[in-house]
């Protein structure tokens, strides 16, 4: 394959969910795709993603979004209440009538065993327990090879393997990713279990002395709330963070601490959390890469968390990984003398960046929304997010949730393709 060749087949290193949405949108464009994961087929990352209007938007064009929409719990808005349960602010997650689709929470397993379902019915081929090792080669092909030995080749290996990406080292061998500093600590419980009225508004942020805790429901009928919160915590190496997910006693202790500073229906929520029924996400990031493909041949790129991971508070990591993924399929299917591969990722990760800084700009200002009092009273004006700012009911979130990526394609090929 040369750098103007539509490539004759992907390699994709990570069955998550960029890796599996990458193939189903390669298929799409007639891109033959192989996909490796390191981990069994049993795995189960747990918890839920939260999909905006910008990412059921791809899912809606590659045949996902109809196959899961009564999988998951559809709603518009998060509210902010403040301790006395007064409503403060209120943030648009999606909007059928402003931004084409409501918002799904969904279970990450749910979603991904769909899928998986899809790559099976189109037969796209996937490899458990294959961890992989190292780029041997780069040249017309790329050539790589596996923890067991294995070796394969590929005219494009993408790496969709996560924020610790093995793929990225090749790129970048000394980076490392940067602990933040804080955690999100959550579990799921039954809304019964909550001292609140029936009809009390879901999900919502109540703001307290301890910070933000988060309440989401996240099965189709709203029988099952996420619960969790925010904290600032030392950081832990692989088999620390390992060792407290599986001991479980020390992240209750977390949650129970100032328990008595919390409203009472939060109260309600941390006493019905078990052992066995919490996780901890440690919030890592990347700095911004100069490049998200080798220097040489271009030919091993990666994107998501590998590229831009994006801490979850306003809830995009995984939908900016869905537009990474989207546009560059429809970029690779377009490859041609004048539209060359290194021409073709510039553009992408360009226009991609572009959209990354803004939403981390967003992020930021959620994450300190989400902050103690006494933590927001340090900051500098302008650093939180205000309701009355881009709340979403006038509109103001379409920059966000509707983007036109295959417009964006279309008229980029089309200019290129003049020159």
């Amino acid at each position: 394959m040369t750098s103007s060749e539509i490539p004759e087949n992907v390699a994709i290193i990570g069955a998550g969910l960029s890796g599996l949405s990458l193939a189903i949108a390669l298929h799409k464009v007639s891109i033959p795709c192989i996909v490796y994961e390191s981990r069994p087929k049993s795995f189960n990352l747990g918890g839920g993603v939260m999909l905006s209007p910008n990412a059921l938007r791809v899912l809606d064009d590659l045949g996902v979004y109809q196959r899961i929409r009564n999988k998951g719990f559809n709603f518009d808005i998060l509210d902010f209440k403040n301790e006395a349960g007064e409503k403060t602010d209120t943030y648009y997650f999606g909007s059928e009538k402003l931004y084409g689709y409501q918002a799904l929470r969904i279970y990450r397993k749910v979603l991904i065993d769909e899928l998986l379902l899809m790559l099976e019915e189109r037969k796209i081929p996937v490899k458990y327990e294959t961890k992989f090792s190292h780029v041997v080669s780069e040249s017309d092909i790329v050539e790589f090879t596996f923890a067991d030995g294995f070796t394969a080749k590929a005219s494009i290996l993408i790496g969709a393997d996560g924020i610790h990406s093995t793929v990225r080292k090749y790129i970048y061998p000394a980076l490392s990713p940067k602990f933040s500093s804080f955690v999100a600590i959550t579990s799921a419980i039954p809304r019964s279990k909550l001292r609140a009225p029936a009809d009390y508004y879901m999900p919502v942020t109540i703001m307290a002395k301890p910070g933000a805790f988060v309440m989401a429901p996240q099965d189709v009928d709203g029988s099952e709330i996420m619960v969790g919160t925010q904290r600032a915590f030392p950081e832990r190496d692989r088999a620390g963070w390992e060792e407290m997910l599986a001991g479980q006693h020390e992240l209750l202790d977390i949650l129970h601490k100032d328990l008595g500073s919390w409203p009472d229906i939060v109260q309600s929520a941390l006493e019905n959390i078990t052992e066995g029924k919490i996780t901890i996400w440690p919030f890592y990031g990347v700095p911004k890469l100069d490049k998200w493909a080798s220097t040489a041949e271009n030919r091993v790129i990666i994107l998501g968390d590998a590229a831009h991971a994006i801490p979850p508070t306003a809830g995009q990591g995984v939908n900016q990984a869905f537009e990474d993924v989207y546009m560059l399929a429809l970029l690779l299917a377009k490859l041609s003398p004048k539209i060359t591969l290194s021409n073709a990722l510039l553009f992408w990760q360009t226009f991609r960046q572009e959209r990354i800084d803004k939403v981390l700009d967003l992020t930021q200002k959620m994450n300190a929304k989400r902050l103690p009092p006494a933590e927001q009273a340090k900051l500098a004006a302008g650093s939180i997010w205000k309701g009355e700012d881009v709340q979403g009911e006038g509109g103001q979130l379409r920059w966000l949730y509707e983007p036109e990526l295959d417009k964006e394609v279309a008229a980029w090929v089309e200019k290129t393709g003049r020159v």
